[in-house]
């Protein structure tokens, strides 16, 4: 029997296709049996004139042309498959993007990815009017057996539980009293809260009890601890996290340099990535850069004004007044500029732990904790590269545009490059937690 569909309650979020054919050139697709047979049966070997599968490592993937676009995808933007034979007629993973299952012992999440553009815009119908879609969808998939989700190393949590961890994390993301950087610096210190905490012994109305806590104490918190700068290895770490999420192999290139080259090229990358010292390595949607120069911007949400703009009323001379009006009409591009990040990174994380791609069968069969500390280690990720995309364009500090990229960079890879699920990765978030390392860099980037 399938499980039920859940669809996050997220009303400022929406998505519609608009055809941008972005996704077409970005992501590599592994082909099931299924699609093998129905791309075989449309004679597209002789239609194309070429193969348009290529095998690596045991398994079946779409083609991709040197730009890396998908072998499928025309010269007008469009799929030659979807324009031919109908949205259906399409391999599964291009019919489900850029929706994500996540199924547990009790529903099946729908999760929802930001790569792809209309998601991040929120252009589009509500998430609930994609229901039958998914369903249809998720029926062509073979059945497997739920996921339990897991509080903490083999403890498995239960629904409630579950429950009380979503509701808590998102209440205070959808806070509307608080600043963006109060809200990042405060979602980075009840993470790492959690993640310090052994919580074999904090279960049921226990965990509720810690969760409001910690909730209701972070504003008043925050502004009592201490706040040193983040370490030379945190900073070091972060690199290296933002490695993990931003190398792209393509599979032709694989295929191509070989697997001693490919991996040597992949060492050699990750090591000036580590050190963070003279140019970057070329990196697909950003600038080759002086490490120094990032360190030249500012955190994202530094020119945030709290409150309502005031502006002085009193009379004075037309010179002192265009000023003003020119001074104030850039303070309210910085707001206005704010608010839609803000906005941006709510609707992210918030549809990352309500989709069920924060833990669980949407995250590697991550626990809660382990999950949370990924999730933080993401969102830290685009911040930073969110600030490195602005110093490739010569900017002090980024914008929502730089943002988008960011997030659109760091969101394509999550639940997908299984290398974020490694030992060395898990590590690396629990050196950050418990060195209290995460929410310092919290605040150093927003």
């Amino acid at each position: 029997m399938r499980l039920p569909i859940y669809i996050p309650q997220l009303p400022g979020q929406k998505y519609s296709c608009h055809g941008c054919g972005s996704c077409c050139r970005d992501f590599t697709v592994q082909l099931t049996h299924a699609d093998l047979q129905k791309l075989q049966e449309q004679g597209w070997k002789e239609r194309l004139g070429q193969e348009y599968v290529v095998k690596f490592r045991g398994h079946s993937w779409l083609k991709q042309k040197d730009d890396g676009a998908c072998v499928f995808l025309g010269d007008n933007g469009l799929c030659k498959v979807h324009a031919e034979f109908g949205l259906e007629a399409k391999p599964l993973a291009c019919q489900f993007f850029p929706f994500m299952l996540s199924p547990n012992v009790r529903d099946t999440h729908i999760g929802i990815s930001f790569a792809c553009g209309s998601v991040m815009a929120s252009k589009g119908a509500a998430l609930e009017s994609h229901r039958g879609d998914v369903r249809r969808m998720s029926e062509l998939l073979p059945a497997s057996a739920p996921m339990p989700v897991k509080l903490q190393d083999n403890l498995i949590a239960s629904e409630a539980e579950v429950d009380m961890i979503e509701t808590a994390l998102d209440a205070w993301l959808s806070k509307k009293t608080i600043s963006p950087s109060m809200r990042y610096q405060g979602l980075a210190w009840l993470i790492t809260s959690l993640l310090q905490a052994n919580l074999k012994n904090v279960r049921g109305e226990k965990l509720r009890q810690l969760l409001s806590t910690l909730t209701n104490a972070v504003e008043h918190e925050l502004p009592l601890l201490d706040w040193p700068e983040p370490t030379p290895r945190a900073w070091k770490l972060l690199r290296q996290a933002v490695f993990t999420r931003i190398e792209d192999p393509k599979i032709g290139d694989l295929l191509k340099r070989g697997k001693v080259a490919s991996v040597f090229g992949q060492w050699s990358r990750s090591r000036k990535w580590a050190a963070g010292k003279g140019i970057t390595p070329q990196t697909l949607g950003f600038c080759s850069i002086d490490f120094d120069r990032f360190q030249s911007t500012t955190g994202v949400f530094a020119n945030h004004i709290e409150g309502d703009l005031q502006i002085q009323k009193t009379p004075m001379h037309n010179a002192s007044t265009h000023s003003l009006d020119a001074e104030s009409s850039t303070a309210m591009l910085h707001q206005q500029d704010s608010a839609a990040m803000d906005n941006l990174l709510q609707r992210w994380i918030r549809a990352t732990i309500l989709g069920g791609r924060a833990w669980g069968s949407g995250l590697y069969g991550l626990s809660i904790d382990q999950g949370l500390g990924l999730i933080l280690v993401n969102l830290l990720t685009a911040l930073w590269l969110a600030r490195f995309h602005a110093a490739g364009r010569g900017a002090q500090q980024a914008s929502l545009m730089d943002l988008q990229v960011a997030v659109g960079r760091v969101d394509r890879t999550s639940g997908r490059a299984v290398w974020l699920a490694t030992a060395g990765e898990r590590l690396r978030v629990k050196w950050l937690s418990h060195s209290d390392s995460l929410r310092l860099l919290a605040r150093a980037l927003v």
